[in-house]
């Protein structure tokens, strides 16, 4: 009966949390499993390198510091940790209240960010993952995989409410990012995606 239990609990897992099909390619629950794993690696370890990076920035010269730092640094450092990866695998953030143009969605991720939002307003919270197979610019088939962010109490530093945050930091972020959407968010909602696109030889070769 034990065994029963752990064999089931990750398969009902990912039959709940899945949604696997894009331009009619299906994702076979192998295949999902396995992206799953890979995705959710290289997410982290971008989120560790960025958030370290970070918090260097604001101990050494507090929020202005760290506004300099996002708008500087933070695409470089997304490229260091693809070619650390290597594989082909290619790492992006991504949000329909970007501050960086270069993180506007494109249309597959539009759609990952109307799933991700659309599960949060009718359970109240996020899915844990969220997983596509698409033909990219290159003409090469990726699987995406999508792992949702949460606004922290950190983050409301630079993204909270304009009315309540530092009025010289507010002007400096409105400087960087004239076009800025990123801003009037509450601890707990919905920020955005860390976007993982996997070669498929990748994923055939585990």
């Amino acid at each position: 009966m034990k065994i029963y239990k752990l064999l089931y609990l990750p398969i009902l897992s990912v039959l709940v949390f899945s949604c696997t099909k894009k331009d009619d390619v299906p994702i076979s629950l192998i295949e999902e499993m396995k992206v799953r794993e890979v995705g959710e690696k290289y997410a982290l370890e971008l989120l560790r390198t960025l958030k370290q990076n970070l918090m260097k920035a604001m101990n050494n010269g507090g929020p202005y510091n760290a506004v300099e730092f996002c708008s500087t640094k933070a695409q470089y450092l997304t490229k260091l940790v693809e070619q650390k990866i290597d594989h082909g695998v290619k790492l992006k953030r991504t949000s329909f209240k970007y501050r960086n143009p270069l993180n506007k969605p494109d249309k597959y991720e539009a759609e990952a960010l109307k799933i991700f939002e659309k599960y949060y307003k009718e359970y109240g919270q996020l899915r844990p993952y969220y997983i596509q197979k698409v033909r990219e610019q290159d003409g090469q088939y990726y699987y995406r995989y999508y792992k949702p962010l949460v606004v922290k109490p950190l983050c409301l530093i630079c993204h909270g409410d304009p009315e309540k945050m530092d009025p010289q930091l507010y002007q400096k972020i409105k400087e960087k990012y004239p076009e800025d959407k990123a801003i009037g968010y509450k601890e707990g909602d919905f920020r955005g995606v860390v976007r993982v696109s996997i070669p498929v030889k990748v994923i055939n070769r585990l």
